[in-house]
């Protein structure tokens, strides 16, 4: 409509900052525990048997926080109990990647 103005594109900003998001691919296995819903705790008890570990493959995202360093930002729930976690650049390209530190709380 005349006189009204656009909105300046993402383009540009996406192109600069595209590189540095990453894919980030775990494996590993897991029990699993079943909690019992309240109101069937008087006839199962507390908590049901954990299931035997079953493996799991799980695919999130993350940043390049220091591209120097190999440093990548993800959400703490994407590594959570991963064996095996590797890193798709932008091009392609993988690595292996070594869990420094997370945190539940903040799920970094």
């Amino acid at each position: 409509m005349p006189g009204q103005a656009t909105l300046p594109s993402l383009a540009p900003m996406l192109e600069k900052v595209l590189p540095a998001v990453v894919s980030v691919k775990v494996e590993g296995t897991a029990a699993q525990s079943q909690k019992v819903p309240e109101e069937f705790k008087k006839f199962f008890g507390e908590d049901l048997p954990d299931q035997p570990s079953q493996p799991f493959e799980g695919l999130g995202s993350g940043v390049i926080i220091d591209a120097a360093k190999g440093y990548v930002l993800t959400n703490n729930h994407v590594i959570n109990q991963a064996q095996k976690i590797s890193i798709q650049l932008n091009d392609g390209r993988e690595f292996d990647a070594k869990l420094i530190g997370g945190d539940d709380q903040s799920d970094i």
